[in-house]
């Protein structure tokens, strides 16, 4: 069985505090016997000379095994925690070599950070589930509206858009700029400006409403600011009204159309 950290520092106490014992019991029985015998005090003070060595030897190791340990234990212990600093946790740990090749004190402290690596791994995927479940949520929500959704970073990137917006209006392309991008006059003075003055001043401002002349109706713009959890703004949600011809409206326009044709071929 691998001798613990502990098991070794001990034992060189022990063997330190046995030959101490030894010395004291070596002296006292030569002391009791010595008269005037110069043989006995050489051998007094040799046995002094030989336990003194022993015991310089013993607290020399003690001084020198005790930081090269430590340094060899926690080296591969200082190597881990660099990694998951650098939020790596998926780190694969060979705990059976770890458990065959090193102390049992410092092996605890692996299998701790085994552990939480393991809970944070656990947490990461349970989040991530959930972070696409209400991605997807919120996608399937914004296609379904009756209206177009531009989303934006403060820096006028598009993060999204739902398809009414890109049907509609296919000069806008999500993942590119909006702020950077030539636009028609129509949008260039109006949805672009609209987005500039909300990403500069960082606030919702009140409706407005533009003609385009292509889809020969009003389209009407609104915005709500997006907050990180310091309050900070980070983006924008700009919603464009009235870019879906009501289904109404569409039923009518294509009846007209049947009796205006119906018409001139009479």
């Amino acid at each position: 069985m691998k001798k613990t950290f502990t098991g070794k520092i001990r034992l060189i106490i022990l063997l330190i505090f046995i030959i101490i014992i030894i010395q004291g019991i070596v002296i006292l029985s030569l002391a009791s016997t010595i008269e005037d015998n110069q043989a006995m005090l050489m051998n007094l003070k040799n046995t002094v000379y030989i336990a003194f060595f022993l015991q310089f030897i013993l607290i020399l190791i003690l001084f020198f095994y005790v930081p090269v340990f430590m340094n060899n234990s926690f080296t591969e212990i200082h190597n881990i925690l660099k990694e998951i600093a650098k939020g790596r946790y998926n780190l694969e740990l060979d705990m059976d070599y770890f458990k065959e090749n090193m102390d049992k004190e410092i092996f605890k402290i692996l299998t701790s950070i085994k552990k939480t690596l393991d809970a944070i791994n656990t947490f990461d995927k349970l989040k991530k589930s959930k972070i696409v479940e209400h991605h997807n949520r919120i996608n399937a929500i914004l296609k379904l509206a009756k209206q177009g959704f531009i989303i934006l970073d403060i820096k006028g990137n598009i993060v999204y858009m739902n398809d009414l917006v890109s049907d509609t209006i296919p000069s806008i392309i999500e993942k590119s700029n909006l702020v950077d991008t030539n636009l028609p006059p129509v949008l260039e003075n109006n949805l672009k400006k609209y987005v500039t003055t909300v990403l500069e001043k960082k606030t919702k401002q009140d409706t407005m409403q533009f003609f385009m002349s292509d889809l020969k109706r009003h389209i009407t713009l609104d915005s709500a600011i997006v907050r990180n959890d310091e309050g900070k703004a980070c983006g924008a949600v700009i919603s464009v009204a009235n870019l879906q011809v009501e289904k109404k409206q569409k039923k009518q326009k294509d009846e007209d159309t049947v009796s205006t044709n119906k018409t001139e071929e009479n």
